[in-house]
């Protein structure tokens, strides 16, 4: 790490990036820098420097840090955390599109209402760029301490989604978002809602509407943020008090990011959520699944005796038979098994539709315990094998959940399997 010395003003420093104060005072998103406390900014990731008097740091690389003219920060956020604590707001709903700082605004908020002890928890419900719990789930935490980055705590409750995208797993979002936020207000003052930033079109409008009705429904005293350039979204509050709605500029020193950008991030923390896996085998009759049809129907012998048909199962009432096999079956298979079971519908699944699916691992509560990936099905010892993260402890687990999203097990996102297929 290189010294540098800093004259009192403003700064960014983008990451990858390491940073130490020596002497001197810094505040960054409202956090105030202890001496000697190390910093890293990660890849995509930048952080204001607001040094109050000359200072001495050591960073890694100064290239990435340049000098701004003004605070970065509006003084308009430092009016909406007064109006959260004079009207007693224990909700706040962020609404943005992508790269209108949402996350950001949720650190600032929660590190002012700290500093007037004031009991905040994030729910982080960007399913893409998670940052309170890995990729394809919602997160909430309860904060004791300021933050610079969201990564940095542990995440008290999660959820399982299924995928980085809510578009095709409305109702498991839903779920999910309300869990959460019934947590949140039992165990804090305030719960902070940082939002995807889907927030046009016929999808988006029915899950951000959703969301509010919720809040709605749970009687909240809720007040929703407005990030917006212009007044893209105001769709969004057409039919709420306008006493409810606080309308921001997004900040000018918001950054775009790519979509390979946005890819590299979840990599990298499904990477690190994922960095030392060890593999687990489940016994077909040891656990129960959800949001598959595996496993929720009776087991039947194969009586054709087709060596490409490894699984049937017969399904309740009209949903016929559920077949998985090593390849897709032919229509002289699928005739076949009509007539040999009695059935006018069959559901065939390739084996290999199951590989590298990521999962959620719950105990008998329906609580999420980590995810994992699934390796393969062994249909002749009637196992599941799945990767997880070493360190977690499985001796509860009793559903497994599946998503949609595929992940080696390098983590490197790999595709999907449509919702509905397994």
């Amino acid at each position: 790490m290189l010294k540098k010395d800093l004259s009192k003003g403003i700064y960014i420093l983008s990451g990858p990036n390491k940073i130490k104060l020596i002497s001197g005072e810094i505040i960054s998103i409202a956090k105030k820098f202890d001496i000697n406390e190390e910093i890293f900014i990660p890849e995509g990731k930048k952080i204001p420097l607001e040094v109050e008097i000359s200072s001495v740091v050591e960073m890694d690389n100064e290239i990435k840090l340049s000098p701004l003219a003004s605070r970065t920060i509006p003084d308009d956020w430092d009016k909406v955390v007064e109006y959260l604590v004079i009207n007693k707001i224990n909700t706040l709903i962020i609404f943005g599109e992508v790269d209108t700082g949402k996350t950001f605004f949720s650190t600032y908020i929660t590190n002012k209402l700290l500093a007037k002890k004031i009991k905040p928890s994030v729910l982080d419900c960007d399913t893409g760029q998670s940052d309170i719990g890995p990729p394809s789930t919602l997160g909430l935490a309860i904060f004791k301490k300021p933050i610079l980055f969201m990564t940095e705590v542990e995440p008290d409750k999660i959820y399982f989604v299924g995928s980085h995208s809510p578009s095709e797993h409305f109702l498991y979002y839903i779920c999910g978002f309300t869990k959460l936020l019934n947590y949140g207000l039992k165990n804090s003052d305030i719960v902070i809602i940082d939002t995807p930033g889907w927030v046009l079109g016929d999808g988006a409008r029915m899950l951000r509407n959703s969301e509010i009705e919720i809040l709605s429904a749970l009687e909240t005293n809720f007040a929703v943020v407005l990030l917006q350039r212009n007044q893209e979204i105001e769709h969004l509050v057409k039919s709420l008090p306008q006493n409810k709605v606080i309308r921001l500029a997004v900040s000018k020193k918001a950054s775009p990011t790519s979509v390979e950008e946005r890819k590299k991030l979840r990599e990298f923390v499904y990477k690190k959520y994922f960095s030392k896996i060890k593999k687990i085998e489940f016994r077909f009759e040891d656990i129960s699944t959800d949001r598959a049809y595996f496993l929720t129907g009776q087991v039947l012998e194969n009586k054709t005796k087709d060596s490409n048909i490894l699984w049937i199962e017969q399904l309740s009432g009209f949903e016929g038979l559920y077949v998985i096999s090593e390849k897709s079956l032919s229509e002289k298979e699928i005739e076949a098994l009509k007539k040999v079971y009695s059935t006018k519908k069959i559901k065939n699944v390739v084996k290999d539709e199951f590989r590298n699916v990521i999962v959620g691992l719950l105990n008998k509560d329906n609580e999420l315990i980590c995810l994992g990936i699934v390796e393969n099905l062994d249909f002749s010892n009637k196992k599941i094998n799945i990767f997880y993260p070493q360190n977690i402890d499985l001796r509860d687990v009793k559903i497994i959940q599946f998503g949609s999203l595929r992940l080696t097990s390098e983590a490197e996102e790999n595709g999907f399997v449509e919702p509905g297929v397994l």
